[in-house]
Parts: structure tokens; sequence; C-alpha cells
């Protein structure tokens, strides 16, 4: 009874310092824009001093939001943000000791780090077997923790479940290598050789070629956009250390990825070395990764009378242009702006489009669109009308 008692005292304590925090913040939040420049500079440092988990109690800029505010607002955000992002693309540490059941294991990994692990092996028709395993992690990166457990426990990564932003474990092949002993981890990364085709022309060695295939995968609680891998960078020597040369040098692989796929492959082309080379000794490089920031919630009400409504976060403004009636269906018109988009928004790259965006009713019940049309697409603006199927129509509802 003693556990149970502490662990809801915990529980309390934890909603209690939650809402005294929401409180703190929208005080401050006031305080920047408080009569005296000692008091607003105050109230920005206590809010930086918060840290990221005060970036989702920040209110967002709109047209209302005065100067001061709007300008001390985005200061902080951007602040934040940098930091949030910079912890996001650090690899997690696990910290894990003794002997558990795997499912024990892989709850106690899931929890610590973030990411999603689902055990698939009934979809391959396998005995969901649920082993001990022995494990001594003290500040372990996540990917060298989860190939040890799944080492112990004989199984691997199915990276094609259609789960997004979900790691799929499955039993591993009779005769499969260990991962621990085929994987390198560099950060959130893990990469694996997974294939060489070699190919000898007999009529001209001009046409000569090798052909490595590495898998990089990545934690599923981010989910990168696109990957860049400029062959300039590339290095590979053999076993005696003599190089291999890199083919193309001076091109950038870029490889888009896909939602639910928590890996790609890419194909390195190298020079064919001689006969007498047994290995490739060693491969490095350096690689790229297009990631977005933290998940932003913006909420609009009051639809019938929304015309060019507009909320700002950091650098993302989001526009509700217009709503209109077009036979049957509700349309909400709406526009996304980022200050920095760099090669984010290329045309042939649709992650901005994967983001949610629904109805919530006046019950506070979801409703999902029923079809969305890509209205514009510039360098840094998005442009989407979303047609929703409500026979009562926008009225009460908010639009997320």
């Amino acid at each position: 009874m003693t556990t149970w008692i502490l662990l809801f005292a915990n529980l309390l304590a934890g909603q209690a310092d939650a809402a005294e925090l929401e409180l703190e913040t929208r005080r401050l939040v006031r305080q920047l824009d408080g009569p005296s420049l000692a008091q607003r500079e105050a109230a920005e440092q206590t809010l930086l001093e918060f840290g990221p988990p005060v970036l989702d109690l920040l209110p967002p800029v709109t047209r209302t939001t005065s100067a001061e505010v709007r300008v001390r607002l985005d200061r902080i955000r951007n602040r934040l943000q940098q930091q949030a992002a910079a912890q996001t693309t650090q690899a997690t540490h696990i910290n894990l000791q003794g002997d558990m059941p795997l499912q024990s294991a892989l709850a106690a990994l899931a929890e610590q780090s973030g990411n999603a692990i689902l055990d698939y092996r009934d979809q391959f028709g396998q005995t969901a077997t649920n082993p001990t395993v022995t494990l001594d992690f003290q500040d372990k990166p996540f990917w060298q923790a989860l190939d040890q457990v799944l080492d112990q426990a004989g199984l691997t990564i199915y990276n094609f479940s259609g789960q997004p932003d979900t790691l799929a474990i499955v039993a591993r092949g009779d005769g499969e290598r260990a991962r621990a002993d085929r994987g390198a981890y560099s950060g959130l990364f893990r990469f694996e050789g997974v294939s060489l085709v070699a190919r000898r022309d007999l009529r001209d060695p001009r046409g000569d070629s090798l052909r490595l295939v590495v898998e990089v995968a990545w934690e599923p609680r981010v989910r990168p956009i696109v990957l860049q891998l400029s062959l300039d960078t590339l290095q590979a020597v053999d076993e005696d250390d003599q190089p291999i040369a890199i083919e193309a040098a001076g091109t950038q692989l870029e490889v888009p990825t896909e939602a639910s796929v928590p890996a790609v492959e890419i194909q390195i082309p190298l020079s064919l070395p001689d006969r007498s080379t047994r290995q490739i000794g060693l491969l490095q490089g350096q690689m790229s990764a297009l990631i977005p920031g933290r998940v932003q919630e913006f909420v609009f009400e009051n639809l019938r009378d929304a015309k060019a409504v507009e909320q700002r976060v950091a650098g993302v403004t989001v526009t509700v242009d217009q709503v209109r009636k077009t036979l049957d269906l509700d349309e909400i018109r709406m526009r996304v702006r980022f200050d920095r988009a760099d090669i984010a928004l290329e045309s042939h790259r649709n992650w901005v489009y994967q983001n949610e965006a629904y109805l919530l009713d006046p019950d506070g019940q979801r409703v999902d669109y029923a079809r969305m049309e890509v209205t514009m697409q510039r360098q840094d603006e998005v442009g989407v009308a979303f047609l929703f199927d409500r026979p009562e129509g926008l009225e009460g509802c908010r639009f997320v």
C-alpha cells in the first residue's frame, strides 16, 4: 500500500508543478508588457530560465498582440526552440540494470527514450516469447541499448509495419548476424552496410563499379524530412588502409523519407578495387538531416467571421484567409509561412501536408476533413484548402 500512496503523491505533485508553471507563465507573459523596462527584462529572463517545457504554455502572437510582447515572445521562442532542437537531435540515453522479462525491458526503453516500440511477431505468425534479458545500461545510447536487448532475445527490426514513428520488432532469421556486430552509431542515427554489388565490365574496365548499400535508421521520436550526403566528405579504405576511390565526387545524394518507414537505404558509388582487396576496412563521411522542429498547435475560433486571421509562433505564421460554403461542404482556406524555409518547402517535399488539420465540434469531438486541396506553393509559403462535410455547419467549432 505504501508504494501506491507514494506513487499517487508523486503524481499529484507532478500535476501541481505543471499547474503552477502554467500560472506563473501566464503571469510572466503579462509582465512582458509591464510598465517598466526592468520588469519586462526580468520576466523575459525568467521565462528563458524555465527552459523548453514552457514552450507549450506560451500564447501565440496575433494581430492584437502588442509590439513589445510580440518581439519578446519571438525572442523567447527562438532561444528555447534552439535548445529543444539541440536536445532532440542528440541520442537519448538509457539507464537500466538487472534481469527482467523482454517486454519489461522494451517498455522501459520506450519510456526512457520516447521511441515507440511495437512487438510485431504476431503479424508474421511468430511465437511472442518473453525471455529474460540481463542488462547493465548506464547512460547507454538508445540504439546500442536496443541492439543488445534484441540480440539477447533473438529479435530484429522490421521497417515496413506501416506504423508511423514506431519501431516494429520481429524474430531474427536463422543465420542472421547479431545487430550489435553490424551496426555503427552516430547520435540518433544507426548505420548498417546491408549489401555490396561488384560489377566487372569484361569489355571496358572503365565500366567496373562497386556499390555499397547502407541502411540509415533513426530514433522514431523524430522524423527527418530528407537526408543529404555529399560524396566529397566520404573516405573509404581497404583492410590495409589503402584508399578506395569514391565515384561521382562532388555529387550530393539526397534521400527523402516516409512517415511510416523509420529508415532509408543509401547507395554509395565506389570504384571497384583490385581483386586482392578482401574488404572495406573503413567508410566515413558526413551526413546532413533536415529535421522539423517541435509540433505546435494553432487553434482558430469564430470561424464564420474568420478573414485573414493570423497567428504566429516563432518563425511560423498561420493565416486563415477565408471560410466559405461550397455546395454541401465548408471550406477553410489557410496559409503557412516560414521565416526560414531553406529547402524544406521545395516542390517535391510533401511533409508539410502530412501535418494534422481538423475541427473540434462544440462537444470537443474531432471532425476530419473530407478532402484537401493545395492552393499555392512558394519558396517560403504554402496554401491549403480544407473541405469539411458537417451538416450542422461550423457554428461553435474550432479549427486546429
